[in-house]
């Protein structure tokens, strides 16, 4: 039983508090519970949003960095291209300055722990301190099967977290032989919950005028997310209607697309819904889908917490995500696809995408978190401590 603590851990992640992607919404979820949980604890976020303090426990510390949508981040990712550097995205070029500037930030910095949320380049700074003293380091994985992962772990992280027991199997399995451990990413089953009470019959407006059944994708417009592998699908079953949350580079052409194919009484599409407001689309929904091939993917277990079930693209992790509450196809197959979304509408999966979702709630998930993080913080205080009554006997 490992002995909690008062901890101080430094957290990277360059996009924190200006985006609300899978990673900034878990980070924010998982400081929020160990803060409640513990409240002489300290989180430093080092992020490119402005610094101030969130939360009691949670500190923003500014880091200046390139965005991956500017124009520099552009440039270098043309330039990484045509050199045949490997980590030539947009959102590497912003990794690559944020790993200089966070390294300067960090100079005289004591922290139990740093959590490495912000790629390679960071993970490279952190190694590099880790050998003159700095703190131990630990990283989650993102990209699933992935090359990326593959640097990361070279980087020899005190603890690589991997968020399914597939991706944890692969790495193990891939040298160096160092700690890997799968904590699958949670969801609130206490915010995300099926139709009950007051709740039970509304629709939001956007949704009101569908026809059903409503078949609803939440996710970015952007090719990743395939949005209009969901659109070919619906349009294939010739009833029902697909609702599309989401903002991205392709939003205009993507709602464009809907409307021509589906038309105005099967398509909808809104580019933003707050967090808070989502739990009433997943309950509106006869079923949820996201075509991708997702490393994870929380918006499953959103729509599970609400009792609807899932049609995702076959993959091992998603198949585990689903269990006995979905179905997974070959999304890329339209007919598939289709004939897919019409077994979900014409199954009765009573209560097990709830049940399902219970196994992934955040209490469980932050508690996995909280041992961890402490494990590993004594496991290297405690190595130091060997280290140094090693120097002084010699020195005897």
């Amino acid at each position: 039983m490992i002995e909690v603590r008062d901890m101080r851990i430094a957290v990277l992640c360059s996009g924190y508090g200006l985006v609300a992607r899978g990673v900034e919404t878990f980070l924010r979820e998982l400081m929020t519970r160990l803060t409640d949980a513990h409240p002489d604890w300290q989180f430093d976020v080092y992020t490119r949003a402005p610094g101030g303090v969130e939360r009691p426990g949670v500190r923003l510390i500014h880091v200046p960095a390139l965005s991956r949508h500017g124009r520099a981040a552009k440039i270098y990712s043309q330039l990484g291209h045509r050199l045949g550097f490997y980590l030539r995205t947009p959102n590497q070029a912003e990794g690559l300055s944020f790993a200089f500037a966070v390294a300067a930030k960090l100079v005289g910095t004591r922290y139990d722990l740093v959590f490495n949320q912000a790629g390679p380049f960071s993970g490279w700074v952190l190694s590099a301190r880790r050998r003159f003293g700095g703190p131990p380091f630990v990283h989650k994985t993102a990209a699933g099967y992935s090359p990326l992962e593959l640097i990361m772990k070279r980087q020899r992280p005190d603890l690589t977290i991997a968020t399914s027991p597939f991706v944890e199997e692969w790495l193990r399995s891939q040298p160096p032989d160092t700690p890997v451990k799968c904590i699958p990413n949670g969801v609130d089953c206490s915010k995300f919950t099926p139709a009950e009470g007051p709740d039970l019959g509304h629709v939001p407006h956007e949704l009101e005028d569908l026809e059903r059944p409503i078949i609803l994708f939440v996710g970015a417009m952007e090719p990743m997310k395939r949005p209009r592998l969901a659109i070919e699908a619906v349009s294939r079953l010739g009833r029902g209607s697909l609702a599309m949350i989401g903002d991205g580079s392709e939003r205009d052409s993507i709602a464009a697309m809907g409307r021509e194919q589906l038309g105005p009484g099967r398509f909808a599409n809104a580019s933003y819904v707050a967090q808070c407001d989502l739990p009433s689309y997943y309950r509106a929904a006869d079923v949820f889908t996201l075509p991708s091939e997702e490393p994870f993917g929380i918006v499953f277990l959103e729509a599970l917490a609400c009792n609807t079930p899932i049609v995702a693209h076959s993959s091992p992790v998603q198949r585990w995500i689903a269990g006995d509450a979905g179905l997974t196809c070959n999304c890329e197959a339209s007919e598939e696809y289709a004939a897919a979304l019409q077994m979900a509408l014409d199954t009765d999966f009573g209560n097990s995408p709830r049940m399902r979702a219970l196994s992934f709630d955040w209490s469980i998930v932050a508690s996995e978190y909280e041992s961890i993080f402490c494990s590993v913080a004594e496991s290297r205080a405690a190595a130091r401590r060997t280290s140094m009554g090693t120097v002084a006997g010699r020195a005897e």
